[in-house]
């Protein structure tokens, strides 16, 4: 198991947590509100830009789904922000797809899956199921991508695991 929090002090943020934030603050994309209409995210920021927050902020960054989600023109410059908010030897957590994964089920479940045809279970699993019109995947990530674009924008204690089935 990874823990992001390892003094009781330490600083997380949370990016891309919507409207059910496991860390707060909680920086994403759209107003998010819970089912009593409370505001879930702490503020706003466009991802495939520089992040309106200070330089070395942050122990630890989270992010879960999110990195998907950014255009593979702007992924790089996403995970170089998060480096840079972080303090040093802070720790950052991403759960993100794995494309290669995702091709490889599809091929072994080609009849489809969850009541849909193969057609749009494939595209729901490959491009994201949009419950809203920017909710679609526009990179391709695998273990060795990832590693590869952390390493680049500065990580060096890199650890890849499976998440999920």
């Amino acid at each position: 198991m990874i823990q992001l929090r390892t003094k009781a002090d330490d600083k997380l943020i949370e990016l891309g947590g919507g409207a059910a934030p496991l860390i707060r603050p909680n920086c994403d994309v759209r107003p998010c509100y819970d089912e009593k209409g409370n505001q879930m995210v702490d503020f706003l920021a466009n991802f495939e830009e520089p992040l309106p927050i200070g330089t070395s902020d942050f122990d630890g960054v989270f992010s879960k789904f999110v990195l998907e989600h950014v255009s593979w023109r702007k992924v790089k410059q996403f995970i170089s922000e998060m480096y840079r908010i972080l303090k040093p030897g802070g720790k950052c957590i991403c759960i993100t797809a794995n494309t290669d994964a995702q091709i490889k089920w599809i091929a072994e479940h080609n009849a489809g899956w969850d009541n849909k045809d193969p057609f749009e279970s494939n595209s729901c699993l490959l491009f994201g199921d949009q419950d809203y019109s920017d909710n679609t995947h526009n990179n391709y990530l695998s273990p060795t991508i990832a590693e590869n674009l952390f390493k680049q924008a500065g990580f060096e204690k890199i650890k890849i695991q499976p998440y999920g089935t």
